[in-house]
């Protein structure tokens, strides 16, 4: 490549560079000509509140007759599962210190049974673990089913677990 014709290029790119910059923000353009914003005092001591008082109306109409709606008829009573965080146990399936194995497992495991199925991070080790039962009677009777689906390393554990209670609530008239 030839000299003149390298600063011929140099020389285009810095004028696309330039022309680039050369969109600058406003606010640059209006220091540079002298012409300067107002300070937020100025704007505040012109704001007069009362102009916007119609468009404020239209707003509360229109939330009046959105509040107009005719109300669902409930039943009197009505009941909703409360969760309750207890002490209890769980069938601890597997053990791993590899979160993707963990996980993995976890996947295989809620294919086969319909309880719920965790994964527990006691350092350095992910245990996935299954159920929610208050008792130890609970959990062994549930232990059987689970050696007998292919998991003979699976024992019963003490952990925290969530109770489902169904709570019935009289709504009154």
């Amino acid at each position: 490549m030839k000299t003149g014709q390298s600063i011929q290029i140099a020389s285009v790119v810095a004028l696309v560079l330039l022309a680039g910059c050369g969109g600058g923000s406003q606010l640059l353009q209006d220091e540079l000509e002298g012409k300067r914003k107002a300070p937020l005092a100025y704007y505040e001591s012109t704001l007069r509140p009362a102009e916007f008082d119609e468009e404020v109306d239209a707003v509360q109409k229109a939330h009046a007759q959105s509040d107009n709606v005719t109300p669902i008829d409930l039943p009197n009573d009505s009941t909703f599962v409360e969760i309750v965080e207890t002490q209890g146990f769980r069938i601890q399936i597997f053990a791993s210190g590899s979160i993707d194995e963990a996980t993995a497992a976890k996947r295989v495991l809620n294919q086969k049974v319909a309880d719920s199925v965790y994964v527990v991070y006691d350092p350095p080790v992910y245990k996935v673990r299954m159920g929610d039962y208050a008792s130890r009677l609970e959990a062994n009777q549930r232990l059987t089913r689970i050696v007998n689906i292919g998991y003979d390393d699976a024992w019963v554990v003490s952990d925290k677990i969530y109770l489902r209670r169904v709570t019935r609530v009289s709504r009154a008239e």
